[in-house]
Parts: structure tokens; sequence; C-alpha cells
């Protein structure tokens, strides 16, 4: 009788090591496989990041260009030369304050490159319909092309918005 109860402590203690270990096994892969889903949902994050800055770095650069209009078409759009890439910024000067356009590249914050090209505006003589091909050349209309791109790790990724404008207060 003794020797029956002995046998039967060791086996439960065998099967209590074994469920320690199975347990163990279960929690470490639980912990390895949410330090995954962690890790990837960190490195979308910052990814993410990046496109929502393009976003807004995009926005103020029709923002920009709207504020040159506004200022002078004359000194500011008119002057700028069809097909050639423009970088924005911002002049501190006093006599010449606000958004200027420049050749010169300059990345902001070390990573965007916002720059803009304009291009000439054709309309239909008739319905005075903005057209691709043909039409007559509008002088007051020009067409902007505003794109950001960045490195994000993996390539370089860009968005861009198109935009029309239109030389409202003939300055």
């Amino acid at each position: 009788k003794i020797f029956s109860t002995m046998n039967k402590d060791i086996k439960n203690r065998g099967v209590s090591i074994v469920e320690v270990l199975i347990a163990s096994a279960i929690i470490m892969t639980s912990v390895v496989a949410i330090m995954g889903v962690y890790s990837g949902l960190t490195s979308m994050a910052i990814r993410n990041t990046a496109k929502v800055q393009a976003g807004m770095l995009l926005d103020e650069g029709a923002e920009a260009l709207r504020f040159m209009r506004d200022v002078s078409w004359a000194s500011n759009i008119n002057p700028l030369v069809n097909g050639t890439t423009y970088t924005l910024y911002w002049d501190y000067s006093v006599a010449n304050y606000g958004w200027k356009a420049t050749t010169t590249r300059d990345l902001i914050d070390d990573q965007f490159d916002r720059t803009f090209v304009l291009s000439a505006v054709n309309r239909d003589a008739t319905s005075y319909d903005i057209v691709n091909t043909g039409g007559t050349l509008d002088t007051g209309t020009r067409k902007a092309t505003v794109t950001v791109s960045w490195y994000d790790g993996v390539a370089t990724t860009s968005k861009s918005i198109i935009m029309y404008l239109y030389n409202t207060y003939n300055r």
C-alpha cells in the first residue's frame, strides 16, 4: 500500500511539470507574437506619420502659391517659367516678406522635398473651358502641380496635387 501511494505521487508530480512546460511554451509563443504585432504596428505608425506630414506640406504648398498670387501675380507668378521645377521658401527680409520661389532645392526637416511646376493653360474659344489640346492660351491662368517626396525606409514615395491659379486681383 505504501508503494502504490508513493507511485501515485510521483506520477502526479510528473504531470504537473509537463503541464508547466506546456503552459510556459504557450505563454512564450503568445508574448513573441504580441511583440511581433507591436513592432509591425509601430513601424506602420512611423510611416503613417510621414504620410500625414507630407499631406500637410502639400496643403501648405498650395496655400503658399495662393499667397504669392494674392500678393502680386505680376511679380510672383508671371515671371516663373513653365515646366521649371521650383521650391518654396519663406523670405524674412522686410522688403520681400512672404513666400518666394527658387530653383535651389532644399529638404524640409532633412526628409521632405516639396516642389512645384507651373504650366500654361489653354481655353476653348467658345465655352472658355480649360482644354488639354488646342484652344487659346490664357495668360491669366496657370496650372500648378505641387509634389512632396520623401524616403520612407524602403523607397522614395511622393504625393502630388494639381490646382489652377487664376489672376484673381489683376495685380
